[in-house]
């Protein structure tokens, strides 16, 4: 008599390789995963991808220009100094800007190197123009009061004096050199001038005589300086 169970243990058996009706094992087929919510099948292994191209494989040959050359390209370096474009302080030409971005370039940076060296030039050279102001004003005050100290009571006629001997002889552009730079508070240059404007009062005319041309102009000069020949 034929009963369902038998039917069951016959799958079961066929199912894990045993014995077939004939007695013949049977095997057991291969076994594959289920089907997962969390991925399925499993994805077929990658086919690796071939190596990136190195960017700089190696550094050119001392010398070899051409091939410095493609590699500044590479780093960034503009095809011209113009395409740096540099900052230019406000009062300059430019000329110094032009120079230096012919540099740059010959040296192969690119342009944010070259922009970021000029912005720190232009940031120096304006802190040493104010250093160096802040040291000529310092060394005027200083010397003014030196000149003071030494004139005494006589301090606002022997200024008058100089001031006359100062505006007589010197040129415009000589005045606004020594006023800008200071010198005309040293004492040395403040005593010459004064000297100089002490010689005008005690010849009340410095003309040149029709008699004896420049004698006026000679004898101030030999009061003021005997030894000179």
């Amino acid at each position: 008599m034929f009963k369902l169970s038998d039917y069951f243990n016959l799958k079961c058996e066929l199912a894990e390789g045993g014995p077939t009706p004939g007695g013949e094992p049977t095997p057991a087929p291969a076994a594959e995963p289920p089907p997962s919510l969390l991925g399925g099948q499993p994805a077929p292994a990658a086919t690796p991808e071939p190596a990136p191209e190195p960017f700089l494989a190696a550094l050119p040959a001392e010398g070899d220009k051409d091939g410095w050359s493609a590699v500044y390209a590479k780093l960034g370096r503009p095809e011209s100094a113009d395409g740096y474009e540099l900052p230019v302080p406000e009062g300059q030409d430019g000329e110094f800007a032009k120079t230096t971005a012919a540099w740059m370039h010959e040296a192969g940076l690119n342009k944010q190197q070259a922009q970021v060296l000029a912005t720190q030039w232009n940031a120096f050279q304006t802190q040493q123009a104010e250093a160096q102001q802040a040291a000529i004003q310092k060394q005027a005050e200083t010397d003014l009061a030196s000149v003071r100290q030494e004139w005494g009571k006589d301090f606002d006629a022997n200024k008058s004096v100089m001031e006359r001997a100062v505006n007589t002889f010197a040129p415009p552009e000589f005045i606004e050199m020594l006023d800008k730079s200071g010198l005309i508070n040293s004492p040395v240059i403040a005593k010459m001038f004064l000297k100089i404007g002490a010689a005008i009062n005690e010849d009340k005319s410095v003309a040149t005589p029709k008699s004896s041309p420049q004698g006026g102009e000679l004898d101030l000069a030999q009061r003021l300086w005997p030894d000179m020949k």
